[in-house]
């Protein structure tokens, strides 16, 4: 159906149309966008995914409400959940129920930021300021235009840069025609490991990043850290990511000698059949453990016994450099 589509559009862009119409009447004030009683941040890119926006969102989130001690709210549409109709405040749900993405927002903000699970991001944002949120920042929101926002953060990945990718989709990455960056209040430059050549915009702020020492772990007694899991052999490596090869290349910064790379699409929910390949590649390459994202540990470790080996996620420390925190300050 993927390639259906795609092939439609080449021929017939239909969408690239509609996207000028709306951003044309947004643009010249014909369409207005809804106005809360809150600040609005969004944070999204241009591209199809893979730009780290849930990392970003979780360190700006908790920035705001534990260093500065603003009432901080999330929208997210918790992509890839069961009954994606359904609007709700996320409160002990499931991935299946709110999404991969969603979940590991949920076990990383601050307790206190409630995260509210919806396609429609003006519902989302007007139940938040029920609850008495005065920041609302919503994520993935740069191509929804219907809600007002006071900032409008758009990350981009060295991907977006090449010249081959630089165009609409189907006949390169972006959702909307590069130069509609020129909406976004900050750019800031992500997946700074996969710069071989690419030049970031001069008015971007890139995101360095680090990682905990202590790993996520399927055995909820024992605790690894990265320095214990990189002394181990036979390790596999298990990423369904937008950017894959980020990933691959964060284990190897952390001197994690990997075996065997096993990659699916980002959003990949796991099956018994995924499962069986996952065995086999065990059996293969004797693998005695396996390193993943925290995306996508939060839905392996629903068969971590079918597994029968520890799986483990390296998990960032979200924060954010101090010209991106002056950034958003003073734009607030």
């Amino acid at each position: 159906m993927h390639n259906i589509i795609k092939k439609i559009l080449f021929f017939f862009p239909i969408h690239l149309i509609f996207i000028k119409i709306k951003n044309y009447l947004y643009d010249n004030g014909i369409i207005s966008p809804t106005k809360i009683k809150a600040k609005v941040i969004s944070v999204g890119n241009i591209s199809l995914g893979g730009a780290g926006k849930t990392p970003f969102t979780i360190a700006l989130s908790n920035f705001l409400k534990n260093k500065k001690g603003f009432a901080v709210g999330v929208v997210t549409r918790g992509y890839g959940r069961n009954n994606s109709n359904h609007n709700f405040l996320f409160n002990n749900h499931s991935w299946q129920d709110s999404g991969d993405e969603a979940m590991v927002l949920k076990n990383n903000l601050s307790p206190s930021i409630p995260v509210y699970i919806s396609g429609d991001k003006i519902l989302g944002a007007k139940e938040l300021l029920k609850l008495g949120c005065d920041i609302i920042i919503l994520d993935d929101a740069f191509q929804h235009r219907k809600l007002d926002r006071d900032i409008d953060v758009v990350l981009l990945s060295p991907d977006e840069l090449k010249n081959k990718n630089k165009r609409t989709f189907p006949w390169g990455l972006l959702r909307e025609p590069f130069y509609n960056l020129g909406r976004a209040d900050i750019i800031i430059t992500t997946k700074m490991n996969l710069y071989t050549g690419q030049i970031p915009p001069s008015n971007s702020l890139p995101l360095n990043i680090s990682f905990q020492e202590e790993l996520l772990s399927s055995d909820d007694i024992s605790k690894i850290t990265v320095k214990q899991l990189s002394k181990l052999k036979n390790v596999m490596s298990l990423c369904g990511i937008g950017k894959p090869e980020s990933f691959q290349r964060s284990l190897k910064s952390l001197d994690i000698n990997v075996e065997k790379h096993l990659t699916y699409s980002d959003h990949h929910n796991f099956t018994k059949k995924d499962i069986l390949t996952i065995l086999s590649n065990i059996e293969e390459y004797n693998v005695c453990s396996i390193v993943c994202t925290e995306k996508d540990w939060v839905k392996l470790v629903d068969f971590k016994e079918e597994i029968g080996i520890p799986i483990y996620a390296v998990k960032l420390n979200y924060c954010l450099n101090k010209d991106i925190e002056d950034a958003v300050l003073c734009l607030l």
